[in-house]
């Protein structure tokens, strides 16, 4: 089984794409579908199930990841929000935040905004960052979205803290080039909350 996205433990998916090799024939792939959703826990759901070509590969087919996080910045955050959504009350420089998003879009060294781990290993740390949105969908709730071909290692969520210490105030988003080229992940900001981040579409 091979998935478009290796996700961290707590983080979500919308639109996750997996495929599998199998034997035998499937018929009615409506009905297949209908017959894995009575199988799967509640927290997981299939949402279509089709043939794919013998070489299709979920993440090398990829042409892009979108990303969304989600971030609480009210006094109190609602329950029912608390496993969706970073709380962050102090957060309260939205354009500064914009600007330095601004600064992480394009094809860049992303070495600063990478967690390193023993079995994981890149022939290469620059990616290519195609959109960084900052919304405000509510007055107490911003929704980040973050579009790219490929991400390292804990990358969205490295980049979402960097932009929230902005936000706070701890960083300056003038700081973001100099980051970049010194390529240390100590000088970027925190790894945002696994629990606020869900992988929101795959397209091929």
């Amino acid at each position: 089984m091979q998935a478009a996205s290796r996700t961290d433990a707590g983080v979500h998916a919308h639109r996750q794409v997996i495929n599998f090799f199998t034997t035998k024939e499937l018929l009615n792939y409506e009905s297949f579908k209908i017959s894995l959703n009575q199988l799967l826990p509640p927290s997981l759901v299939v949402l279509e199930a089709q043939e794919a070509p013998q070489n299709f590969h979920p993440t090398l087919d990829c042409i892009q990841k979108e990303y969304h996080y989600f971030i609480c910045k009210g006094a109190v955050q609602m329950p029912q929000n608390r496993l969706y959504s970073w709380h962050c009350p102090r957060l309260s420089k939205l354009a500064e935040m914009k600007a330095a998003a601004r600064l992480l879009v394009g094809k860049k060294d992303f070495s600063a905004f990478c967690n390193f781990k023993k079995h994981v290993h890149y022939a290469s740390f620059v990616r290519q960052v195609d959109r960084i949105e900052i919304q405000e969908i509510f007055p107490d709730r911003l929704l980040f979205k973050v579009a790219g071909q490929s991400f390292l290692y804990k990358m969205v969520r490295n980049i979402v803290g960097t932009l929230a210490y902005v936000g706070m105030g701890k960083m300056l988003g003038s700081q973001i080039p100099a980051i970049l080229a010194n390529r240390d992940r100590k000088l970027a900001g925190i790894t945002a909350p696994a629990h606020g981040l869900c992988l929101h579409q795959v397209k091929y």
